[in-house]
């Protein structure tokens, strides 16, 4: 079973394939045969995976594969972190028309589409995201990135695929706080986007539900989709894409802070996204029941609901001035309207934003 999403963009148009088994069945040719081929993998993937993807490729007869393992996390998530990534294909002599494969988390997705949009000023590039997370976020829409001077992801570009590829048996290897991280990617979609959706994780969570197989692919499916939909209306983040950023003004501020150090994106995300919820309540947006519903899901998800108690404001403030969504000295936040239904709200009274952190 799988389900096949096309994301159009000025850039170029690619396919995104969702669905079980898909690295050892997909038929590769059209992409390597006769091409050099760097496969970028995060070390934390299985060898396995890896294996079943090279043997796949290889039946595809490519010229050449080669297998990168890099180390990600946030510090290596820099300029030093891609300089053995340029070593390798500098010194195997990648031409222009070799082929880029980002195997792992959203980390290593950022990073190796990084390098394809700048390497000889841009090599073809396939995403095969291993996490929920990077399934349903990072690995669709071309947004590339690394971090610089303590803001996160300060340094990039739009550089879109030639194909992304989730399989969910990737997911499997994941932890129970991994696997949650996605989930808070598919809450955030659902809240922007589909109310249908909400009420269908709601029903799952609630009720503490086992996702089939069957379940995990329409979900991810129906969460990529909203994701694909906005981002093929809008690549570079003019207008409705930065709704995708709801719940991240303050999850990439309480991911900056020492205080929430160990928060992962996930679960940054997730109490960001109640803050946010509750700013939408402050400004009389949404009704405290709506508050409550998303309050409760996110709960049942097993994100973090409350801020804690060693929480530190003034750090908070600071990070959240270093944010990237600054325009004009104005700050601007994605606010509710209605379970579904998003808004870009900018510079909301500075005591309620205070006041919405009071969880």
């Amino acid at each position: 079973m799988s389900k096949s999403i096309n994301v159009r963009t000025p850039s170029g148009d690619y396919e995104v394939l969702i669905g079980s088994k898909l690295l050892g069945s997909y038929n590769f040719k059209w992409l390597v045969q006769n091409r050099q081929i760097l496969i970028i993998k995060d070390s934390m993937v299985p060898n396995e995976i890896l294996e079943t993807l090279r043997i796949s490729l290889s039946n595809s007869q490519p010229m050449e594969i080669k297998v990168l393992e890099i180390e990600t996390n946030e510090k290596t998530k820099s300029f030093e972190g891609l300089i053995p990534i340029f070593e390798v294909l500098n010194a195997n002599k990648f031409n222009r028309d070799c082929l880029l494969i980002g195997l792992g988390g959203g980390i290593t997705t950022d990073m190796v589409g990084f390098v394809a949009a700048s390497y000889l000023r841009g090599v073809d590039l396939i995403q095969i995201p291993t996490t929920l997370l990077s399934q349903v976020d990072a690995a669709i829409g071309g947004k590339t990135g690394i971090n610089f001077a303590g803001s996160k992801n300060n340094i990039g570009a739009f550089y879109q695929p030639k194909l992304v590829l989730m399989d969910i048996d990737c997911l499997k290897s994941l932890s129970k706080s991994d696997f949650t991280d996605g989930i808070a990617e598919i809450i955030k979609h659902s809240l922007i986007a589909d109310k249908n959706l909400f009420t269908k994780l709601e029903n799952i969570f609630s009720k503490n539900n086992e996702l089939s197989d069957e379940d995990l692919v329409q979900i991810v499916y129906e969460s990529s989709l909203i994701k694909a939909f906005i981002v093929s209306n809008d690549e570079k983040e003019k207008g409705d894409r930065a709704l995708l950023n709801f719940g991240h003004t303050y999850g990439h501020a309480f991911e900056a802070i020492q205080s929430l150090e160990g928060f992962s994106h996930g679960q940054a995300v997730g109490l960001g996204m109640i803050c946010a919820s509750h700013l939408s309540f402050l400004l009389k947006k949404i009704s405290s029941d709506e508050f409550e519903k998303i309050k409760n899901l996110i709960k049942s998800a097993g994100l973090p609901h409350e801020i804690p108690e060693n929480f530190d404001v003034n750090d908070f403030i600071e990070a959240m001035s270093r944010d990237k969504k600054i325009l004009d000295k104005k700050l601007r936040f994605i606010t509710l309207r209605g379970l579904g239904s998003a808004e870009i709200t900018e510079d909301p009274p500075e005591d309620l934003v205070l006041k919405s952190i009071n969880l």
